[in-house]
């Protein structure tokens, strides 16, 4: 029976990870949205539906925006997910969950309609231990009457290029369509591709991180402030600022705030410290002076924080 598991860390597109992910004959390739993961599942022990977040299970008392308190309540949604978790025990069904009153990732900008609904994504079977195929999952639930609350499928591709897939990001307007502009970014899968490690791998595509991944690099003489530039990016520092008001209650972060600010420098540099693995082999094990980047780090976020406050 399925019980909480944290979902997959999304890789970059460009990095070890996803070597080999674009060769293949069917890539799938969906809009990235800017909102909090989230999973809906049965609980074996406790005989119910729950909900969890990416890090934990959510409860009365740890909620996470109140996708805890939604999943309970009668919107159409909610009710079919329990439904269909109820009878299927063993499926996790992740999505991002997009806030109840107001969005609550850094883009504020999305369709109204958007409010009050998990986007859902994808489908970990437990039995299996495996996520299931896109067309599957994409098929079972609509059969659960849940299409409606699907992530935008953008393009199927046959060995796409980089620039293949950077070209779908950049006209997609999922959730968007009003405003004329375009999402954060894109995600590609390939059913049952695993990478050479043996993992189980999605790659993104962040438009502006990619932007500055792709810029003429300037001569330097330390790595420190390569990797500060590419990854501790707006995106990243916009998602971790979101956060942070989430878990304070916050309606806006205020660089005022020191709880605030120094939640969000704090968090910068774990989400640093975590994607390690993919700057050193971006940079090819590079010589590091950690206290220097730390500082850097904290310099960054502190500045854009500042600059968009």
């Amino acid at each position: 029976m399925a019980s909480y598991k944290k979902y997959l860390h999304v890789e970059r597109l460009n990095t070890e990870e996803c070597e080999g992910l674009l060769d293949n004959e069917a890539v799938f390739i969906t809009a990235k949205v800017d909102g909090s993961n989230g999973c809906v599942f049965w609980n074996d022990e406790i005989r119910e539906v729950c909900a969890g977040s990416r890090n934990y299970i959510l409860t009365d008392e740890e909620d996470n925006a109140y996708f805890h308190e939604w999943l309970k309540n009668d919107s159409e949604e909610a009710r079919l997910l329990r439904l269909y978790c109820k009878q299927n025990p063993e499926r996790i069904v992740y999505g991002e969950w997009m806030g109840r009153d107001v969005f609550i990732g850094a883009f504020k900008g999305y369709s109204k309609a958007a409010k009050g609904t998990l986007i859902i994504f994808d489908v970990f079977d437990q039995e299996s231990g495996e996520y299931i195929p896109e067309e599957q999952w994409r098929s079972e639930l609509a059969d659960a009457g849940l299409s409606p609350y699907f992530v935008k499928l953008l393009a199927v591709l046959d060995h796409p290029s980089e620039t293949d897939v950077l070209t779908v990001a950049e006209h997609n307007d999922y959730l968007l369509e009003e405003t004329g502009m375009v999402g954060e970014g894109v995600v590609c899968k390939v059913p049952g591709w695993k990478n050479k490690f043996g993992r189980t791998v999605y790659g993104k595509i962040v438009l502006d991180e990619f932007k500055k991944q792709h810029k003429s690099a300037k001569e330097s003489t330390a790595v420190e402030p390569e990797i500060i530039a590419e990854f501790v990016t707006d995106a990243e520092i916009k998602k971790t600022m979101a956060k942070v008001c989430t878990m304070t209650g916050a309606d806006a972060f205020d660089v005022n705030n020191r709880k605030m600010m120094g939640m969000l420098l704090s968090f910068c540099w774990k989400d640093l410290l975590d994607e390690c693995p993919n700057w050193v082999k971006k940079f090819k094990n590079p010589k590091v002076d950690f206290a220097a980047l730390s500082g850097l780090c904290i310099k960054r976020a502190k500045e854009f924080a500042e600059s968009i406050s």
